[in-house]
């Protein structure tokens, strides 16, 4: 009989051990008050953030235990529980350098009447950092999502705009309540929509995206957007969800790029017929040259068949020695006039003076210094005066070369009997 009567508070002992076990290992901070707020029972996990001992809390007046006060905190759940019978909340207490939140239940007899009141106490303080840390992580990405200069949009499969920024309304003229409502095929150039239709639905599957790509859209207004896009798919377990993408506008790059084009075919164009006028130019002065030695062969051809032979007649009739001398000088001046020699020196040595271009001549027709000092009335240091100046304006001061020999090696045209048009 008394082992039968023993066995409820064996079971009612058992109860209250498995009671403090789970209550103990619980994080939250647990206490059971009385109607006056005092402790009745606190869990491990409230005497630990207090740094009391276990039941050192029991018996006392939470307040006054916990905080130290001589009446209950304004905002204390329990005491509004004693006050109503029912359950309330503290969301987001700051107290001890942490965020709380305090909810307070009532404990109810058999009648229905107030008996106690159990608090638990959770610290959210490393949830509120998270989030706050989330929230600050969400404003600067809403910060550079809505300030990005470049158009910045989220696309379904289908096209439609879900969500863009500040720079596609700024681009297009639209509100951006307009712009969610709109596809994006709307704002392209009819031209591309082929385009925009194989990137976002033909290659869903694969997933794999050409970038950048180069679309010609259109404003409100109708006036030509070009944008460079860099898109990709959203995917969640390899599905795709969206298309995230960002567009540059390269309107201004585009008009460049066209404008330079343009240039580049205007610059062909002008090298074309700047070619094409340089060969005309050269048919030109090609034609010049051929009147020109045309013309010169005309002259010498004249000059000998029509005045050097009345000279030689002259010279075969009885003329005195001073008459035949000049007979002579003006055949020698005729041979120069026509003779291709003369020019060629001139060019090569323009330093030449007349009278060094005279004796140039009478070398060339193998005349010795006594005999070009004769003809030229003039002593024979002043040839060999001349000659020094020569050779030296030729280069051949300090060369041992022959100053005959290097002035036949100059140019010398040929005429058609084989003889030097020079020499006469």
């Amino acid at each position: 009989m008394k082992k039968k009567n023993f066995r409820p508070f064996e079971a009612l002992r058992k109860s209250e051990q498995e009671k403090s076990v789970i209550l103990d290992s619980m994080t939250e901070l647990v206490l059971y008050l009385d109607r006056d707020l005092r402790v009745i029972w606190a869990n491990k996990a409230m005497h630990d953030a207090f740094s009391l001992k276990p039941g050192q809390l029991n018996g006392r007046l939470c307040y006054e235990a916990l905080h130290n006060r001589s009446r209950a905190c304004g905002s204390c759940p329990a005491e509004k529980t004693l006050r109503t019978s029912r359950p309330q909340e503290v969301v987001d207490l700051s107290s001890y350098e942490k965020n709380w939140v305090l909810r307070s239940y009532p404990v109810l007899d058999d009648k229905g009447a107030l008996t106690g009141i159990v608090e638990i106490v959770t610290d959210i303080t490393e949830r509120r950092r998270a989030e706050e840390a989330m929230r600050l992580s969400e404003q600067k990405y809403r910060e550079l999502f809505e300030h990005a200069n470049d158009i910045i949009f989220i696309l379904d499969l289908e096209g439609k705009i879900m969500s863009c920024n500040a720079a596609a309304e700024n681009t297009y003229g639209y509100e951006r309540s307009q712009l969610l409502e709109m596809s994006i095929e709307e704002l392209l150039d009819r031209d591309y929509l082929p385009v925009m239709k194989e990137l976002i639905r033909g290659k869903v599957d694969r997933i794999d995206v050409q970038n950048p790509r180069e679309f010609l859209t259109r404003t409100k207004d109708g006036e030509a957007v070009w944008v460079e896009v860099n898109a990709r798919f959203i995917t969640e377990k390899g599905k795709p969800l969206y298309v995230h993408g960002i567009a540059r506008n390269i309107t201004e790059r585009k008009k460049m790029e066209s404008a330079l084009r343009k240039r580049e075919r205007e610059l062909e164009e002008k090298s074309s017929n700047l070619e094409d006028a340089n060969t005309a130019l050269k048919v030109l002065l090609k034609r010049r040259e051929e009147d020109r030695v045309e013309l010169e062969e005309k002259v010498i051809c004249n000059t000998r068949e029509l005045i050097l032979p009345y000279i030689e007649n002259l010279k075969i009739t009885q003329v005195d020695s001073h008459q035949r001398n000049q007979l002579n000088i003006l055949e020698r001046h005729i041979n120069e006039i026509i003779s291709p020699f003369l020019r060629t020196l001139s060019s090569k040595y323009p330093t030449l003076t007349p009278m060094e271009t005279k004796i140039v001549t009478l070398i060339s027709e193998g005349r010795t210094t006594k005999e070009i000092a004769d003809l030229m009335s003039v002593s024979t240091r002043t040839v060999d005066v001349h000659r020094n100046n020569i050779r030296k304006k030729m280069g051949l001061k300090n060369r041992k070369a022959n100053l005959r020999s290097h002035i036949l090696s100059l140019t010398m045209p040929i005429n058609h009997r084989g003889h030097n048009t020079y020499l006469p």
